[in-house]
């Protein structure tokens, strides 16, 4: 299952939240942080069967951030022999783990080059599972953080490969024949020869033709656009009201909804507030502009003006607050990034822009608040200045406030045979 929603939209609290529920090797801890839930009060039987009782691998790729490749190969596997760290009694545990078993896995730990990283992850599912004689969750929050960062700083191909090879292994239903571990080990006859029990992913795009998704079975996908799970992130109108009232804030509830209500869902009924801006406001009781500096989006503003010039003067009507009906497509192509369609589902799925579907991909959209209409008007005066036009722009402006035509028209030429493709 893969989570769709814009950054700081609360899919890591989420992500943690599922850990510490299923993890079999902290059940104590699970049962008393979830015991007064509302979860343990509606749905008894589930937590009684599920809480503490699974092996979870959990992973995170939010602080990604590599210029190149080599870079980004020593962030992946720091990550992944803190992800072996996290399970190290499995080494520790006498008569466990086969020689060559320990070889690899005091590898991974080390974080010695040489060591298979590309398979690492995948072995570990079939070591909980034999050591567990339970099948394993799996959590990856903010898959494609890496894709983003292997694209903009063109090292896509090399990234992929790798993401392909060491993160999808332990997704897949991979029989225990797949790998060095004896099936007259298996401890529990009534399993079947899978590993995985469940898999969880986050993330703001689903990056369709980079492979690092392929093969997986039965991937569902649900974003703002699917009805299930749409009132599961973000903040609530309801909620929201429980919120302020609870700071004595209720009389700023128009300026609060004005700056950071807004995101529609495919729920007729249900409209969300950004869930960081909202938790920044409460508490520092101020109105400001929070969400703007939580992410990175120059890959975003440089596709804006590298786009056609119809584009440019659609995001135009969209900042004077009008709507639009454009394509938005869940499956997005990096490779195809100035497409008016990829454009405008990279904005709908980073939530710059908000909307619900009229017709099969056709969504009407729209800028959700003042918070991101500012942020948006941001990134197009940064994208404006990245093509080495500023100084020409401010003088088309003094040629306007002094009615000078022909400098207008001598500056709008410089302008337009930098940036028009």
């Amino acid at each position: 299952m893969l989570i769709l929603r814009p950054r700081r939209w609360a899919k890591t609290t989420m992500v943690s939240m599922a850990k510490f529920f299923f993890d079999i090797t902290a059940s104590d801890l699970a049962h008393s942080l979830f015991a007064q839930s509302k979860l343990s009060q509606e749905h008894p039987d589930f937590v009684a069967s599920r809480c503490g009782q699974f092996p979870v691998i959990s992973v995170s790729f939010g602080e990604c951030s590599a210029t190149t490749w080599e870079e980004m190969k020593t962030d992946l596997v720091a990550i992944i022999s803190r992800v072996y760290q996290d399970h190290r009694y499995l080494i520790e545990t006498p008569g466990f783990l086969y020689d060559d078993e320990r070889r690899k896995f005091q590898a991974i730990l080390d974080e010695d080059p040489s060591a298979l990283y590309e398979f690492a992850l995948e072995r570990l599912t079939a070591l909980l599972h034999r050591y567990h004689k339970k099948r394993v969750i799996v959590l990856i929050d903010e898959y494609d953080q890496p894709v983003k960062e292997a694209f903009e700083n063109e090292y896509f191909k090399e990234a992929i490969t790798f993401l392909r090879s060491a993160f999808t292994g332990c997704l897949k239903d991979n029989p225990y024949s797949s790998l060095p571990i004896p099936i007259r080990i298996i401890p529990c006859a009534h399993h079947s020869l899978r590993h995985l029990e469940k898999g969880l992913l986050t993330g703001v795009l689903r990056v369709a033709k980079a492979g690092f998704l392929s093969g997986l079975n039965n991937l569902r996908v649900y974003s703002l656009l699917n009805p299930q799970f749409a009132d599961k992130y973000g903040v609530t109108e309801a909620e929201m009201q429980e919120a302020l009232a609870f700071e004595d804030l209720s009389t700023e509830a128009g300026a609060v909804r004005d700056y950071y209500d807004g995101y529609d869902t495919a729920l007729p009924d249900v409209h969300l507030y950004n869930p960081w801006s909202t938790l920044n406001y409460l508490q520092d009781k101020k109105i400001d502009s929070y969400w703007v500096e939580t992410g990175k989006t120059d890959f975003i503003a440089k596709a804006m003006w590298s786009g056609p010039l119809e584009m440019r003067e659609m995001l135009n009507t969209l900042l004077d607050g009008g709507k639009l009906t454009v394509p938005v497509q869940v499956d997005l192509d990096f490779d195809s990034l100035t497409r008016r369609d990829t454009l405008w589902s990279i904005l709908y799925f980073a939530g710059h822009v908000t909307g619900r579907r009229v017709d099969g991909d056709d969504v009407e959209i729209r800028v959700p608040n003042r918070e991101v209409s500012g942020e948006l008007a941001k990134m197009w005066s940064r994208a404006f200045s990245a093509l080495g036009v500023g100084a020409e722009y401010d003088k088309c402006i003094l040629a306007l406030l002094q009615a000078d035509p022909l400098s207008l028209e001598r500056e709008l030429n410089e302008i337009l045979l930098r940036i028009v493709r």
